[in-house]
């Protein structure tokens, strides 16, 4: 049994090599914990995405559900438990389901607003905590977007084709994209190169008016997207008509492919 224990504090870890056994959450996949943390030591995978590795780490017992937040899954051991959880940890763990369910307009289950509803009776967070939340996540001014798309970047490969995605969230999102293309286009062009991508671009969501707006330079990627999201590029830019999660893309893009 997976023993819970809330920390006030969290411990700095900067060695995983001196622990024998690991647990991985919101996270299954081999490639980013390359060099950083040995797999034969990870004993326990809690993740919520469809595409995983779980079955490349050899003595971990995998628990992969397709919610909107691992944050969720993790609440529910708290409640399946009875632990008592402190009001930090509840406040932490309901912003994550917040912001990875973009308020619930994006990938969200009844078990997500469960978790929800039950963090929030010990985090007592104000009606209006989304909107706060999604105001700091909009400040993407000076150096914070470079910063946000080199945190939030990501590559797969699908088909043969190595694909990057890079991804930000904010508030008023056309007008940032308007204002900062040239700087986001050259970012994009740089991570292509870095990585030897086949395909790039970003997914922004819009945390206001709940859509996407993707953006790339490229010719092959445009049109890949196009006949996929069924959307038109005018320029470097196109519009959805929902959010699309990075998480979801590469699936969507995978079952075109076959």
């Amino acid at each position: 049994m997976l023993k819970l224990i809330d920390l006030k504090e969290p411990p700095k870890v900067t060695n995983v090599d001196k622990f024998d056994e690991i647990i991985l959450v919101d996270v299954s996949q081999v490639r980013p914990l390359e060099g950083k943390v040995p797999t034969e030591k990870v004993f326990q995978i809690i993740d919520h995405r469809k595409t995983h590795e779980a079955e490349k780490f050899p003595n971990a017992k995998a628990q992969i559900e397709l919610v909107g937040a691992a944050a969720t899954l993790i609440a529910e051991k708290f409640i399946k438990e009875n632990i008592r959880i402190s009001k930090k940890s509840a406040m932490l763990l309901y912003a994550a389901i917040i912001s990875n369910t973009c308020n619930f307009k994006g990938i969200s289950t009844p078990k997500d607003e469960k978790a929800a509803i039950w963090l929030n009776k010990v985090a007592n967070l104000p009606e209006n905590f989304a909107g706060q939340l999604f105001e700091a996540k909009s400040d993407l001014s000076g150096v914070k977007l470079d910063k946000r798309l080199e945190e939030d970047f990501a590559w797969f490969i699908l088909k043969n084709k190595k694909v990057g995605i890079a991804q930000i969230e904010a508030l008023n999102l056309q007008k940032i994209i308007k204002l900062r293309e040239e700087g986001i286009i050259t970012k994009l062009t740089k991570f292509k190169r870095r990585f030897r991508l086949d395909l790039i671009l970003l997914n922004g969501i819009d945390l206001g008016k709940y859509i996407c707006i993707f953006v790339t330079k490229e010719a092959k990627t445009k049109i890949l997207f196009e006949k996929v999201f069924k959307v038109r590029f005018t320029g470097n830019t196109a519009q959805t008509k929902k959010i699309i999660m990075r998480k979801q893309i590469g699936p969507f893009l995978e079952k075109f492919m076959e």
